[in-house]
């Protein structure tokens, strides 16, 4: 879910679960963990990939900037977009703490993410000024992935599409935007792989949904105009079905 028209101003740190043992994060030290850290900078240009599925796990990477996609490949080689991480969400940082990663990240766009061992981050869940942040950031990602096999499993496209644009909302308000506007770095190609849709399916809806005065539309640039005719779309796929242009 990432959108970088925010991207100079966006709170990483303040969102990022390691900030209390961060040198970086600057605040109240006295807030901090036991355990600083210190950590390294990397930094991708579009289609960059950060780290590779099967690769050992070495490290995890908060997002500073720009946004980053989580790509997984099955064994017989079919390819799907399994999530979007934008400022202050930590790639690489899984419950299981796996040896190695199990799947892909490749950046969206011109993206900086910061660089935690491996090592630090298994001293900072043992470390009760950070375990909760830690689990908090956790648990917000397996509810997004559980809400995800839902929407593929058992919902229409459209509200696959409307779950998705209310949580890239949601997430903008996560960090303090609240005007509905979107800047969408993934493609409409990644936005069909993440939904289990076509890329057809992904655009004919996107025209639907301006064309009843849900959403605008420019390039990439998308902004929710009514949130709440999108929240009934989600919980009953008819009711796209039921307006017209300008209801």
């Amino acid at each position: 879910m990432p959108f970088d028209r925010h991207g100079a101003s966006a709170p990483s740190c303040t969102l990022c679960p390691f900030r209390q043992a961060c040198r970086h994060a600057g605040g109240d030290s006295a807030l901090r963990a036991s355990a600083p850290l210190a950590p390294g900078r990397v930094r991708l240009r579009a289609g960059d990939v950060l780290y590779a599925q099967g690769r050992p796990t070495l490290a995890v990477y908060p997002v500073r900037s720009g946004g980053i996609k989580q790509v997984y490949e099955s064994h017989l080689g079919w390819r799907q977009v399994s999530g979007f991480f934008q400022c202050g969400d930590v790639c690489g940082l899984e419950a299981n703490e796996p040896a190695t990663h199990s799947a892909s990240a490749v950046a969206l766009q011109d993206t900086e993410c910061c660089s935690i061992p491996i090592e630090s981050v298994h001293g900072s869940l043992a470390d009760p000024g950070l375990r909760p942040a830690i689990q908090g950031n956790l648990r917000r990602q397996a509810s997004r992935q559980a809400e995800l096999l839902v929407a593929i499993g058992s919902m229409k496209a459209s509200q696959r599409l409307a779950m998705l644009l209310l949580d890239l909302a949601a997430e903008q308000a996560r960090r303090g935007i609240t005007d509905g506007e979107l800047t969408l770095a993934m493609t409409r190609n990644d936005i069909a792989s993440y939904l289990g849709l076509t890329l057809e399916t992904v655009s004919r809806l996107l025209s639907r949904f301006r064309s009843v005065g849900l959403i605008t539309v420019r390039h990439r640039m998308l902004r929710i105009v009514d949130p709440d005719g999108l929240a009934e779309v989600h919980a009953d796929p008819e009711r796209i079905a039921l307006r017209g242009p300008g209801d």
